[in-house]
């Protein structure tokens, strides 16, 4: 006899596809929350993306739906005769089940549908990590990791964030700079308190101390980092700048990400919170949440400001790649600068294929490529020497 279909079935289906209003997400959020034991799951459940993102191209016909409900329905069935969740009702169990083996139902039972081939490759590309130099005032520098204790003058770095001791000081400024390499990110928090998150191949300067009765500024030289400004009003009135190769950024307290990369077409300034005045030349942007201005590199006093979703620009923040409507040749910039890889894309008729993945930064660069292949038109890949050829 065919088994029902539950509502819990179809509400993970259209999360995992991508496909949930939000009516439908609080349907899915109350299932699962009808168990106090899944509280803490659910959390996570609630705010990460789940990685099965990159096939949402896949899951577009109501056959390979179907698909989808019947591997839910078959894994249920496994989970409950193993009596692995033997403290969890039935339901809720079936949906803990089904989103930590979707990786691999997704990795084993979807590619094999697809007909393709694992490549095997022999390297040693490793996932990135928290690390960065700090550069001193006297040009002396100090190399931070992960795990490693580090008491630097009035700074001290417990492996993944540099913090300073707060306060404000009379006489010179003194300044230094953290640089983040490729394959790695790493937290700091300033003198008055404002903390930057910042990603793969990133630099800033910024003082040790700010003076008292002036603007506190810092300049992002390049790369991305994400700013959550302690406000003016905690530092008698004194504001925040940060300050790029193009462009000011005035802010009174907030949180906003810019994304400044060398090697890239563009500088895109995203407000999270609250307010920031954007000055390029003598273009200015009084910005609110939710907008992104978009600078050109090398052109100046042009910007355009448009409404965005920020959670996906702010994903790397998260732990996730953001791969919506993201061309080929983006996407290997991004994963070039956290696996420390070089990419030559062979066929360049690939390059502006658009994705639409989520996809966690944790994976290694193997299941990211595979991944890749499967949703595309790329018939291969292989490493050699920590280049990663796209055929």
């Amino acid at each position: 006899m065919k088994k029902k279909i539950t509502k819990l079935d179809k509400l993970i289906a259209k999360y995992l596809t991508r496909e949930s209003t939000k009516k439908e997400l609080d349907g899915l959020e109350e299932l699962l929350n009808n168990d106090l034991n899944n509280e803490k799951f659910l959390k996570e459940y609630i705010k990460i993306n789940v990685v099965s993102d990159y096939v949402l191209q896949k899951f577009n016909t109501e056959k390979a739906r179907q698909q989808l409900l019947d591997t839910i329905k078959e894994d249920k069935k496994k989970a409950k005769q193993a009596k692995i969740f033997t403290l969890i009702k039935y339901s809720t169990a079936a949906a803990v089940a089904v989103l930590v083996m979707s990786g691999i139902f997704f990795k084993t039972s979807l590619f094999n549908k697809t007909g393709a081939e694992p490549v095997q490759v022999s390297h040693n590309i490793k996932v990135g990590s928290n690390k960065a130099t700090l550069s001193l005032e006297d040009g002396s520098l100090v190399v931070l990791e992960n795990g490693k204790e580090v008491n630097v003058g009035k700074a001290k770095s417990n492996g993944k964030e540099l913090k300073y001791t707060a306060g404000r000081k009379k006489g010179k400024t003194i300044y230094n700079s953290l640089t983040i390499p490729r394959g790695g990110e790493y937290a700091l928090q300033l003198s008055d308190g404002t903390k930057v998150w910042l990603n793969s191949e990133t630099k800033i300067k910024y003082p040790v101390y700010f003076k008292k009765g002036m603007s506190r500024s810092v300049e992002l030289v390049y790369g991305e980092a994400y700013f959550d400004v302690s406000p003016s009003e905690n530092h008698n009135g004194d504001g925040f700048n940060v300050v790029t190769n193009q462009q000011n950024i005035a802010v009174l307290g907030t949180e906003f990400n810019i994304k400044a990369y060398k090697n890239e077409n563009f500088i895109y300034s995203t407000l999270v919170e609250g307010r920031i005045m954007l000055e390029n030349g003598s273009y200015k942007a009084d910005m609110q949440p939710g907008q992104q201005a978009v600078i050109a590199n090398g052109i100046a006093e042009k910007v355009e400001v448009y409404n965005v979703n920020v959670e996906n620009e702010i994903a790397w923040r998260k732990g996730n790649f953001n791969f919506k409507n993201k061309s080929l040749i983006e996407i290997t910039k991004v994963l070039s600068r956290w696996y420390d890889v070089d990419f030559v894309i062979e066929n360049k008729d690939l390059e502006n294929i658009n994705f639409k993945g989520v996809l966690g930064k944790t994976q290694d660069i193997e299941t990211i490529l595979q991944i890749i292949k499967n949703t595309s038109n790329i018939n291969a890949y292989e490493i050699k020497n920590r280049i990663i050829y796209i055929k």
